[in-house]
């Protein structure tokens, strides 16, 4: 595979709107060309693929160096980046590839095992989290309410992980009844669910 900045004539440097100007301006060209007949017409479907597939490459750099100017702190925004995409295996090689194991790599780690619901693994390296940076409010609240959810004995795993924005169905009830007994610990695991998904989805900025 050739160079995909060389694809489009440019440095690796240029901005994304020279990038993406450069890519459109490529792309209706190889396209009109690819329905002329002959060499000339196989030429232009050649050209068209092979821009397609170093613009593929140049989006993910240029996915990359978003996040880091987001995020910071390096390979650590991309990352968390991934996690939010859902892109949990990529990240978990990603962190593999560091070293230098911080305090914030163990949270990220804390995080992608949560999402995979082995949440005592995720506690393991939450609390090494904590242990290293043990005045980060963010980490010691992450904690306690991981602690929360693996306490209450009627807290479903299956819930752990899914879109914060779609909370557990709760039972229907009776018109004009209101939670109480074992249905208001079910509405309060409900509430705990949802917070502490938005709190561990959440990395450092």
């Amino acid at each position: 595979m050739k160079d995909p900045y060389g694809v489009l004539g440019l440095e690796a440097d240029a901005s994304e709107e020279q990038l993406r100007a450069k890519y459109e301006e490529l792309k209706t060209q190889y396209s009109e060309q690819r329905f002329r007949s002959g060499a000339e017409g196989n030429e232009g479907a050649r050209k068209l693929s092979e821009l397609e597939s170093a613009w593929a490459m140049i989006s993910a750099d240029l996915d990359k160096k978003k996040a880091q100017e987001t995020f910071g702190d390096g390979d650590y925004g991309y990352i968390d980046d991934l996690i939010k995409k859902g892109n949990y295996d990529e990240a978990q090689g990603k962190l593999d590839e560091i070293s230098n194991r911080t305090a914030q790599w163990h949270y990220l780690q804390s995080i992608i095992f949560y999402k995979r619901e082995w949440l005592s693994d995720s506690r393991k390296q939450l609390a090494l989290a904590v242990e290293m940076e043990p005045h980060n409010d963010k980490y010691k609240s992450a904690l306690e309410k991981l602690d929360l959810v693996m306490g209450n004995p009627q807290a479903d795993p299956r819930t752990i992980g899914v879109d914060p924005m779609q909370p557990p169905p709760v039972q229907q009830q009776p018109e004009g009844q209101v939670c109480g007994g074992n249905m208001l610990s079910n509405c309060c695991l409900a509430y705990c669910l949802t917070d502490c998904c938005c709190s561990m989805t959440r990395c450092c900025g």
